[in-house]
């Protein structure tokens, strides 16, 4: 079915099916008819020997030996195409596999990783554990030996993500020191392997994670650059209070939980009522990535396609270590030394939160119906220099980070040297995406950086803890002036810039997005900053999107034009069951000063944000809230050149047309298939 939008400037959008799609982006996608030349093909079996030759009665065993029987082919083999079929059963992978411009396909031949007919392939970065006896009667703690080596921030019971072992939320009597935190009392001195231990904390938009370094008495000293880089920023947004205490043997006091003893080599677990340790099937992510396309600059990789594949359990260390975990927004956070404090909340130098699967500079790349489950980062990541790639009709749950991650924050993202470094004509379309942020409840559940052209259309986006969609960077500060997006901030402060970023063209239309703001606030169903575009001709559309069910108590705008956002037009948008919400800055343990703690007070509506700059127009929008909520940063000037045009303000679902309703989300063709076996 297509729809037309018409836009400010008479602007039309053809909401397109996946084909078309496929086609305007030059990906690769699925064939309607088998080609002549027939292509090469591969097969693999868990059950496979790497010594056969690959075919289907002598199937490989191994991804790595199947990469490297394509890569053996000549490219004048590869014009008809390769295909690599896996067979049924899990493939746990000990080792990434790394496809680098070797492995490449040409044009109108991709190689074709997929399932085989009526199969069902997992590709795994677990081990499974078993052997567990009887620990701790009292507490019916479980036991169970581990590899040497193996380390995990993730333990999967029964196909469910178990809970580390945490103390309860918000604990009592501890006072913030210059190194960390005073504890009530020297109890936690007691406990072994002080440096697992792990100290969380929430506030507005941020989650952060710290390690400790060491216990004395009641003094808990937090690893560096950890602690210095939590404290950057102004006392709302840094590491002021404890949300909880993560990650000791101590506390495991609750079904469901587990402890990890890396030098003892030791698994601890409590079982859920009905477990019974001898039958339950207990996965421990190992594997940091799964598959790592890993173009560069000069060798892109090209034509790969993945199809039909289920990618599942894979952890990210990176919060374990030194750097822990020190959120900027959304994902993207502080390692190492040298960043300065500031006024603004956020910073110029920031590390994205890597994929489990994950590739750079890769072109012509295609993910078509594959599920991505129990993943420790964020679950497909597509970094600098992607371009012309599809992700299409594929599952994300229960993963980490985001589900989706397109594009990057730096400087050389929005300012890159030359355009190989854009990302740019990518589509992220009839996605099903799920219970995100399970353990970084700051990330949006899909987040585009600084890209060109991206279209988001037609995803179904639920139970998130942050924003459902966030595009864009920078607050204006990366922009042409360098417009000053952010309570605080000064001008030229992260440079000078007089041409405008690589964010331009971007349309993100036709998606559902339920249950936002799940866990923190001051977010939205579409979250968006910086100035999209050089005018309103290539600036972003915001059309056809259906966001429903915030949290109540969240304070947050439903369409969120934050700071710098500049030629955005928001179209036939649909908002029902947001309510306002209000601030929450924690329990009350921050300076006096600052007493925001112990009182709320309403925040946001279905649209506004913090200094957008303006340009902004709304048009034949069905609002339940439509009063701006731009007055709650101090301003310099308010937003200009705001176009309110036939905004519909409404109660029900039944005020809305039921095509708009029924357009949102998944397209027809794949709301049966997306997530189905097979």
């Amino acid at each position: 079915m297509t729809s037309t939008w018409h836009g400010a400037a008479g602007r039309r959008l053809a909401l397109l099916s996946v084909v078309t799609v496929c086609a305007l982006a030059a990906v690769s996608c699925p064939p309607a008819a088998a080609a002549s030349p027939r292509p090469v093909t591969f097969w693999i079996s868990p059950r496979g020997n790497d010594r056969s030759d690959g075919s289907r009665a002598h199937p490989f065993a191994t991804l790595v030996r199947a990469r490297d029987a394509v890569r053996a082919l000549a490219v004048a083999r590869r014009r008809a195409g390769v295909d690599v079929y896996l067979l049924g059963g899990v493939y746990r992978l000990s080792h990434t596999l790394v496809l680098d411009w070797h492995d490449s396909g040409v044009a109108n031949g991709s190689v074709v990783w997929s399932a085989a007919p009526g199969a069902h392939p997992v590709i795994s970065g677990a081990i499974r554990v078993g052997g567990w006896r009887l620990h701790d009667a009292a507490r019916r703690i479980y036991e169970a030996r581990v590899p040497p080596g193996l380390s995990t921030r993730e333990l999967y019971v029964d196909g469910q993500r178990a809970v580390r072992a945490r103390s309860e939320m918000d604990p009592p009597g501890f006072a913030r020191t210059r190194t960390g935190f005073r504890a009530p009392n020297d109890a936690m001195d007691s406990w072994r392997n002080p440096g697992d231990v792990e100290l969380v904390t929430m506030t507005q938009w941020k989650m952060m994670r710290c390690p400790v370094q060491a216990i004395h008495g009641r003094d808990i000293v937090v690893q560096q650059p950890c602690w210095s880089n939590v404290n950057v920023f102004p006392y709302l947004w840094s590491f002021q209070t404890l949300s909880w205490i993560e990650n000791a043997y101590a506390l495991l006091n609750r079904p469901g939980e587990w402890y990890l003893d890396t030098s003892g080599r030791r698994l601890y677990y409590i079982p859920l009522p009905g477990q019974r340790m001898s039958r339950v099937d207990v996965e421990a992510p190992a594997l940091q990535a799964l598959i790592d396309v890993h173009g560069t600059l000069r060798h892109p990789v090209e034509h790969l396609r993945f199809q039909g594949l289920r990618f599942e359990y894979g952890t990210w260390l990176g919060p374990s270590g030194p750097n822990g975990y020190a959120d900027d927004q959304s994902g993207f956070h502080l390692d190492g030394y040298g960043h300065r404090a500031n006024l603004t909340g956020h910073d110029p130098d920031d590390t994205r939160t890597p994929g489990n699967v994950r590739l750079s500079y890769a072109r012509d790349v295609a993910f078509v119906h594959d599920d991505f489950l129990h993943l420790g980062g964020a679950g497909l990541d597509f970094a600098a220099g992607s371009q012309h790639d599809a992700i299409i009709a594929n599952r994300f749950s229960d993963i980490s980070a985001a589900a989706i991650q397109l594009g990057g924050v730096a400087i050389l993202d929005a300012h890159p040297h030359s355009p190989a470094q854009v990302t740019r004509d990518n589509v992220i379309t009839n996605n099903l995406v799920s219970a995100t942020g399970r353990e970084y409840e700051d990330v949006a559940g899909i987040n585009v950086g600084f890209t060109t052209r991206t279209l988001v259309a037609h995803n179904d986006i639920s139970d998130v803890p942050w924003s459902g969609i966030s595009i864009g960077w920078g607050w204006g500060l990366l922009d042409p002036g360098g417009y000053l997006g952010l309570p605080g901030a000064v001008r030229g402060q992260w440079g000078d810039y007089t041409t405008p970023t690589t964010s331009s063209g971007n349309r993100i239309v036709d998606n559902r997005i339920h249950g936002f703001l799940g866990a923190l606030w001051d977010g939205g169903a579409i979250y968006t900053v910086g100035q999209q575009g050089a005018s309103a001709r290539d600036g972003e559309l915001i059309a056809g999107n259906v966001a429903s069910g915030k949290r109540p108590r969240a304070g947050g705008n439903t369409f969120y034009t934050d700071g710098g956002s500049r030629y955005v037009t928001l179209e036939r948008n649909v908002s029902l069951d947001n309510p306002a919400g209000t601030t929450d800055f924690g329990p009350c343990g921050l300076p006096d000063s600052l007493a925001l703690c112990s009182e709320t007070f309403p925040y946001g509506s279905d649209r506004g944000g913090c200094r957008p700059y303006g340009d902004i127009t709304y048009l034949d929008n069905y609002f339940s809230d439509p009063t701006p909520f731009f007055g709650v940063c101090p301003y310099p000037p308010h937003p200009v050149d705001v176009i309110d045009d036939d905004t519909h303000v409404i109660s029900t679902a039944g005020q809305v047309p039921r095509l708009l309703l029924d357009a949102a989300g998944l397209q027809p063709a794949y709301r049966s298939t997306v997530g189905a076996p097979g």
